[in-house]
């Protein structure tokens, strides 16, 4: 799914007043204490907003060993089964970020370049009408790299502006049990939206790209996007509660609440609406193994990697765009949270994270299970921080 943040600044600046304010004129406190102010922020934040069941955080140290994890809520509304730090849920455009390593892989195993055009793997007919810009067609031009980093020019189907017809989002309320196709959704997009621009010429964010790059996978390996991710990433690094929903003609997976317009989409159809662009069920642990093979190298060589994390492209406003991968820079966002340093990685709509701090080692992971809180849960690993950035280190 399309996370779609503009940031508040005002609410962030809102909360480093709040919590900020403390954390620079309070003396550092235990970290028994930290656990317990972060477990109770949770708790609070669950019990205020009705779009919510649950929130899962972890946060690990790679310099100290400390990992902290909590989960608060229950796996559905008005359900009393507690949620628990290996509960299953859906990653939303997590998912994005797992496609592009699998990319990354294939480049490294020269397979693939980024640069290669997409038309060199898929015929012109899924193309069609994808790339057209006052009446000339560009899909010739279009190449895996502006495919990942959201440069193509190809318009969005989850929360893009459609010409004609309902928008995407009230679809899937209307229709939970619907059923999307790959196929489909780019059809949705042909049929009902108009291009952003020319290849390159832009950044807007797609969820219609990563569908052309699962397709594209799917052509070169010769295999289902559910094996190629088995393959490359599930097997390979013991993520074992980790795997691609709707494979073939399964039934929605067994996973804890996610919430659009109220409705409980987490045993729904229409979460296939996500497909490659954000279809994977995982754990916090898992992510945790994923996000730390990311970058201690053991997955893909630095050149490509390099290559991901060069967040050249404006999101928003204190927010950039790599390729599958993005970057928050605090310090743009508000001259209030200057010493809060970078992080970067995986988001999702539905306000879920699994983010790292390069300059202290640490990564933060996160899911509330909400479109609702595609800001706030950004929002939240502000005032997070402001509390963990307390601790004594022993």
């Amino acid at each position: 799914m399309r996370l779609a943040i503009k940031i508040l600044i005002g609410v962030i600046i809102a909360a480093a007043i709040g919590l900020g304010v403390l954390a620079f004129i309070n003396r550092p406190i235990s970290k028994e204490a930290v656990h317990a102010k972060i477990e109770q922020h949770l708790t609070k934040v669950v019990e205020e907003n009705d779009s919510l069941s649950s929130a899962l955080l972890t946060i690990y140290s790679k310099k100290t060993g400390n990992l902290e994890q909590f989960a608060v809520g229950t796996a559905h509304k008005n359900s009393e089964q507690p949620v628990g730090i290996d509960s299953p849920y859906h990653s939303a455009s997590i998912g994005k970020t797992m496609l592009a390593a699998v990319c990354g892989i294939l480049v490294d195993e020269g397979k693939i370049s980024y640069d290669d055009k997409i038309g060199d793997w898929l015929n012109a007919d899924i193309l069609k009408g994808l790339f057209v810009i006052d009446g000339a067609d560009y899909s010739d031009q279009v190449t895996i790299r502006q495919l990942l980093s959201h440069t193509s020019g190809v318009g969005d189907y989850f929360e893009g502006p459609v010409k004609k017809g309902r928008p995407m989002l009230e679809m899937i309320t209307a229709e939970p049990d619907h059923r999307f196709t790959p196929e489909e959704l780019l059809a949705f997009t042909r049929e009902n939206q108009e291009a952003a621009g020319k290849p390159g010429q832009q950044f807007y964010y797609s969820d219609t790209g990563y569908i052309l790059l699962g397709l594209m996978l799917e052509a070169i390996e010769g295999k289902s996007y559910s094996a190629i991710l088995d393959e490359n990433l599930f097997e390979p690094l013991g993520m074992n509660d980790s795997y691609f929903m709707f494979d073939n003609d399964d039934e929605p997976s067994d996973i804890i609440g996610i919430y659009a317009n109220g409705m409980d989409l987490s045993g729904k159809k229409a979460l296939s609406v996500d497909w490659a662009g954000g279809g994977v069920v995982t754990t916090m642990n898992d992510l945790l193994t994923f996000i730390t093979a990311l970058e201690n190298g053991s997955l893909l060589s630095d050149e490509v990697y390099s290559q991901m994390t060069d967040f050249s492209h404006r999101y928003e406003k204190g927010i950039y765009y790599g390729m599958g991968m993005m970057k928050f820079d605090f310090s743009e966002l508000s001259f209030l949270l200057g010493s809060m340093t970078d992080v970067y990685g995986a988001v999702g709509a539905t306000g879920t994270y699994a983010l790292y701090d390069k300059k202290t080692e640490t990564v933060f992971i996160a899911n509330f299970g909400s479109l609702d809180f595609t800001e706030k849960s950004i929002e939240e690993l502000v005032k997070i921080r402001m509390i963990y950035d307390r601790m004594i280190i022993e």
